[in-house]
Parts: structure tokens; sequence; C-alpha cells
């Protein structure tokens, strides 16, 4: 059986991992894509075609966990990323610890079943703290004998250059619409992600009304700035600068003369006629760096300051 087969879409990058297990040729893997595109189903369907599915003996899971995980909590927690869940959103603190790196060197200096492989699932591994990132990398260099790792992350930039160096990059992209339906059930991608894990997350996603509200009144009174940074501080600023990004790119869609979702289309078209393209622009690439800032723990108060403050 050919588990590749439950990735919808993907094809060149199945094609290059067909080939590669074909060869024999077949050594780590980063696959690296936007997020909610297949990248988590498709580390565990080549897992399950080497016969490590997940709880065989030979297979290991590591992910990241929210700050202050107890240890013993780590494996407990670890099930919300098995294939069964179709959405995973991390918060913004979350990572892989030195403890989940320190677990995997003690398992592997066990040996495997003979003519046996064992498989290292890390998922999101730029999630890795420094301290992670470091130790993981020596066991990379010199990696154990019929030991696979397969590596997964939205942010591969974030990965130390050393660690990519040794992978074999698999590339992911957004996926067309026609695919999108395959997975989603009476879904539409009105935001346009070709991201079926994203547009899931959103239907479920409560900040966006905040994200929505915030759009609305832009540009922000100092008042309000001030108010609303409050009130977010302690919030998932991931999901809620991701909820203005979408909005914004409708905006810029409008511009450009594309379709945007009916139920906004009030909205968006105002902000479209009231802003220019250039600081529309400017306002996505600012959202996305936020979001990317994130992952290194800055200052959510100032960050929030900042970014209201900006919005057009």
């Amino acid at each position: 059986m050919d588990y590749l087969d439950e990735i919808i879409g993907q094809e060149t990058a199945k094609k290059f991992i067909r080939n590669a297990l074909k060869k024999d040729q077949i050594y780590n893997l980063l696959i690296a894509g936007p997020e909610g595109v297949g990248k988590r189903q498709a580390a565990f369907a080549l897992a399950k075609s080497l016969g490590c599915p997940p709880h065989s003996p030979n297979f290991m899971l590591i992910a990241p966990v929210p700050s202050g995980t107890k240890e013993e909590k780590i494996s407990e927690y670890m099930k919300i990323y098995l294939p069964e869940n179709p959405v995973v959103h991390l918060d913004d603190y979350s990572s892989i610890v030195i403890k989940q790196i320190r677990n995997l060197i003690e398992w592997l200096l066990l040996m495997p079943a003979q003519g046996t492989k064992r498989i290292v699932i890390i998922l999101e591994a730029d999630r890795m703290n420094e301290e992670s990132a470091n130790s993981f990398l020596k066991t990379l260099e010199e990696p154990p004998m019929d030991t696979l790792f397969i590596l997964t992350s939205s942010r591969p930039d974030f990965l130390l250059p050393t660690i990519r160096s040794r992978c074999q990059i698999v590339k992911f992209g957004y996926l067309s619409n026609a695919q999108i339906e395959n997975i989603i059930f009476e879904g539409k991608d009105n935001f346009y992600l070709g991201s079926p894990g994203e547009i899931l997350y959103l239907k479920e996603n409560k900040i966006f009304t905040t994200s929505l509200e915030i759009f609305k009144k832009a540009p922000l009174a100092p008042e309000g700035i001030a108010r609303w940074a409050r009130e977010l501080e302690n919030e998932n600023l991931t999901d809620f600068f991701y909820g203005l990004l979408l909005l914004y790119r409708c905006v810029l869609y409008r511009q450009l003369n594309q379709p945007v979702p009916q139920e906004l289309e009030m909205e968006i078209n105002k902000k479209a006629q009231k802003v220019s393209g250039e600081k529309i622009i400017k306002t996505i690439l600012m959202l996305n760096n936020c979001i990317n800032l994130l992952g290194h723990n800055p200052n959510h108060l100032i960050l929030l300051f900042n970014t209201l403050f900006k919005l057009p």
C-alpha cells in the first residue's frame, strides 16, 4: 500500500520521496512549506511506508510543548499531533525543549530490531530552542545506523543552517481550490489561503472576531491602542495577527479586482478605497514579520502598541 496516496496534492514532493524510497537513497528529510498543507500527514505516511507507524517500538515523535509542561506530561501531550487530529495550532510559547532531545539521544542508544529502521519525526523543528537545536545537531551530524529523521517546518529559515544543510529538503506548496474541496467538506477557501488546515482552524478561531473589529476601526486613536494592547497582551497573538493578515490580504485582492468573501465585502471595499495599495502591502509585510517575531518571545505589549499604531 502506498500511504503517500493519502496526501492531497504535493505531487512533485511525493514523486521525490517515492523515488528516494525506491532507490533506497532516503536520509534525513526536512519537509518545508506553509502551515496546514499536509506536512505532518506526509511525515506519518512515510513512517508507515517504512514499517514504523505511531506507537510501534521503532518510532519516536517529538513536537513543541507549551511553556512549563511537566516532563511526565510531554508524552501525553504528543497525542494532539497524531494524524487523527485534523488541526493542530501552536501557542506563541510552545517549543521543543532540551529534555525531549535528551530522551531521544537515550532512546537512540538502544539497538533496533535487526533488519528494521527507526523513524524519528520532529514536527515544527524550527521550534527547538537554542540548547535543543545544538544538542540535536550533534546527533544529526553522526546519525545512528538505520535511523531516519523526518523534520517538518513552516519556518525553515528559523532552523540552524547546519541542520538544514544536513537534510534533503522537500518543499510543500499551497493547494488549489479543487484539492481543498477534497479535504474540507462544504468548505470554501474564501481567504484564498490554499491551506485546508488554516481554513479549518479559522472557522473555530474566536479571536478572529477581535481582529475583524480592530480592522474595521483602524486607524486607531491612542486611547484605543492602549486599551486593545492591554486586552490582547495575554492572548494568542499568532492567531490575532494572522486574522489581521488575512483581512488586509483581502483588501489587496479587492484592489487587484479579485473576489473577496461575500460576508466581508462591504468592509473590505471601504478599506480598499481609503488606503493605497503600497500601504496595504507594507501592512501585510509588517503583520507577517510580527508573526515571525513571536517565535523569539518579544515583549507582547510593546509589539502590540507598535503594530496597532501602524494599522491603516
